[in-house]
């Protein structure tokens, strides 16, 4: 059996290798034979990671948290200005662009859990779980006084993830009419609206 840390990067390594054959392969038909192939590995040896093709998607998922949870909550420890923590967290939730293939791999498994999200909590708690930052943010700000919130913080904060989530949407599905900065100047107008503050522009 494999150690450890050497089955944590090989799981790495075929989550990968799935990404590169979503942006190149309709996700429909893509089977676990794909992703060994890409990889110059048996189905099997595949198969001893993920068993099936839905596991695969789903951990990929689930890799999102990695990006849009931990990721963003060390954010928090680069500045003690609440309203530049939420400048940093909306920006960072966004695709670098329509070309951003993680971004577009991640959000194509998670549609591929199809519209039952009561009976797929895996799925489900993506996107509450960064509502939930969202709402520990607006909480803590509107305690020191920088932000006086004009809704319940969970409130603001599943309309900013809802917003992430279409905007996001657009930007890597190459929409012409909006990118990564026109999704950040909306999104930063409405938390301005939201909080009562002044968010920085980012550089």
């Amino acid at each position: 059996m494999a150690r450890p840390n050497r089955q944590v990067e090989r799981r790495g390594d075929i989550m990968d290798a799935a990404i590169a054959l979503i942006e190149r392969h309709d996700l429909a038909t893509l089977k676990l034979s794909d992703v060994a192939s890409e990889l110059g590995l048996t189905t099997n040896a595949v198969r001893y990671y993920f068993k099936d093709m839905a596991e695969l998607l789903s951990e990929l998922a689930l890799r999102s948290d990695v990006r849009f949870y931990d990721d963003r909550l060390r954010l928090r420890t680069e500045s003690d200005d609440p309203c530049r923590q939420l400048a940093q967290t909306i920006a960072a939730g966004l695709p670098t662009g329509p070309e951003d293939a993680e971004w577009r791999a991640i959000w194509r498994a998670v549609l591929a859990a199809g519209f039952d999200l009561d009976t797929r909590r895996d799925v489900q708690g993506i996107y509450h779980r960064q509502v939930g930052l969202y709402t520990d943010l607006l909480d803590a700000g509107a305690r020191s006084g920088a932000f006086r919130l004009s809704d319940p913080a969970r409130d603001i904060a599943m309309t900013l993830m809802s917003m992430e989530d279409y905007f996001g949407y657009r930007i890597v599905a190459r929409d012409p009419e909006l990118n990564r900065a026109t999704a950040f100047r909306l999104m930063r107008r409405y938390a301005e609206l939201a909080t009562d503050a002044s968010i920085p522009q980012l550089d």
